[in-house]
């Protein structure tokens, strides 16, 4: 009798032990700090930290800082060391570490049986991994077109892979078109809209048109490196159904205040007018030699003597020191009270242009073209008083099938003001407008075509570094990309 009663004993002590275990777990769990990120949280940090480094003045890496003096829109009133392409390395890690890892783990708690259910509070598991999945590409395609090849498909893997392999750039676009396709086959427009989303609060169908005008972007990219298989993206893309209206565009919308301020806004207001990018007299004579009516919303005349005047482009600091800040001309509110512009009617109309020049899509080239410059015009909203139709009729603007991509090119140059990344990679891709390189360029440089890969790279991930730098050219900004055809 005495085993059963141990036994028994045994067993109630037991039970008593989880009993108070689970209760000491439930005491000291704290609901303030979980231990699973909420997706919700997530997305919103991926978007914000994604538009940061795209698009705006991002303080600790400052991408569009560099590239918005590179496609000559801006320049530093001090300091013209970046008009003058001195710094050749940029860092990535802001990327990688950011917004692609946020959306990584978005795409890992809703793919796991283990943490899917938990995330699908959030909204449907597959309209999550869709719209993570849809931003990873046009967070990756920034990172190709700004370094060539890249870490990819072993990327993101944390302490999985800290030396991963760089794919070559055609590979990485192979991988965003598949990317793009899977997340279009997951979207559930009836189904329940993922939390957290700041650029189109859970809206799918927005979603899905986006993804499309992506893949019309990237199909167009590749237009002169693959012809064949960019016209199958471009036409695929367009019959999915891209961005058919202004009501369409894709932004981000900026507050004025923490933490979705726009970037322009604070550095020239908020800390206290310190602000030294104006705009430069590359960007001034072209409005003006087209009598762009663009020139009276991008640019303010200056303070002394109400002109509209660049700051030379690409000179010493000493030349552009000289020049006081009330002698040149910096930005309206039209341009530091904007949102962030992700992706714009007008592109695609211009861009659309250019497939319906090559035959690729049915359309009027000349329409698109024409109907891209309204978009852009009123985007801006550009006043009424002033005639698009007189702008539309200069000789250097009307459409001329014989010098599609001077038009197009040049036009898209003035559209995608403010995505100075984007306008970098369509300069680069129909090498227009005929921009000029700094008169007082670092060691004779050209404008450049890459950056050059972060320092840590070729001492943390030396083997795949030479690899990348041995298989597409020089570490250096004059290699070109992929895509970009002499």
């Amino acid at each position: 009798m005495k085993k059963p009663t141990k036994a028994l004993s045994f067993i109630v002590a037991t039970l008593l032990f989880v009993g108070c275990y689970d209760q000491f777990e439930e005491i000291n769990t704290d609901p303030n700090n979980p231990t699973q990120v909420p997706t919700s949280y997530l997305l919103s940090n991926a978007e914000r930290e994604l538009v940061e480094e795209i698009l705006g003045l991002d303080a600790s890496s400052g991408h569009t800082g560099w590239a918005i003096q590179y496609v000559q829109y801006w320049s530093n009133t001090l300091y013209t060391q970046t008009t003058r392409y001195q710094d050749v390395e940029e860092d990535w890690s802001d990327f990688y570490n950011g917004g692609l890892a946020d959306l990584e783990e978005i795409i890992r708690l809703n793919s796991n049986p283990e943490t899917q259910v938990e995330a699908s509070q959030y909204g449907s598991n597959n309209n999550q991994i869709a719209v993570a999945e849809i931003l990873q590409v046009w967070g990756f395609q920034n990172v190709t077109d700004i370094w060539g090849d890249i870490p990819f498909t072993e990327a993101l893997k944390a302490s999985e892979n800290f030396s991963p392999a760089y794919d070559p750039q055609e590979l990485v676009y192979d991988g965003l078109i598949a990317q793009l396709n899977d997340a279009l086959s997951k979207v559930e427009e009836e189904g329940r809209s993922p939390e957290g989303d700041l650029i189109f609060s859970g809206d799918m169908t927005k979603w899905k048109i986006f993804a499309n005008s992506l893949k019309l972007r990237i199909g167009m990219r590749l237009s002169e490196v693959n012809p064949t298989k960019a016209e199958n993206i471009v036409s695929e893309a367009v019959s999915g159904g891209v961005i058919g209206s202004i009501d369409e565009n894709v932004y981000f919308p900026y507050l004025q205040s923490a933490p979705n301020f726009n970037p322009w806004f604070h550095e020239a207001y908020v800390e206290g007018g310190s602000f030294n990018l104006a705009m430069t007299n590359t960007a001034i004579d072209k409005l003006k030699t087209y009598n762009d009516p663009r020139l009276y919303v991008y640019a303010a005349p200056s303070v002394d003597g109400g002109e509209y005047t660049g700051i030379p482009y690409g000179v010493e600091s000493g030349v552009a020191s000289a020049y006081d800040n009330a002698e040149v001309s910096f930005h309206t509110d039209e341009v530091y009270y904007s949102p962030g512009r992700i992706m714009t009617y007008s592109e695609v109309l211009l861009l659309q242009a250019e497939a319906a020049e090559r035959n690729w899509i049915s359309g009027d080239p000349a329409t698109l073209y024409e109907d891209g410059i309204r978009a852009s015009m009123e985007e801006w909203n550009v006043p009424d008083t002033l005639d698009v139709d007189a702008y539309l009729q200069q000789e250097m603007v009307a459409y001329d099938p014989g010098a599609y991509r001077e038009k197009i090119g040049n036009q898209l140059w003035f559209a995608l003001y403010m995505q100075p990344l984007e306008t970098w990679a369509q300069w680069r891709r129909l090498d227009y407008p005929d921009l000029q390189p700094a008169p007082d360029a670092f060691r004779d440089r050209d404008i450049p075509r890459r950056r050059g890969y972060p320092n840590s790279e070729s001492d943390l991930n030396m083997e795949n570094y030479n690899a990348a730098v041995e298989r597409q050219g020089p570490d250096e900004m004059s290699t070109r990309m992929w895509w970009d055809v002499e």
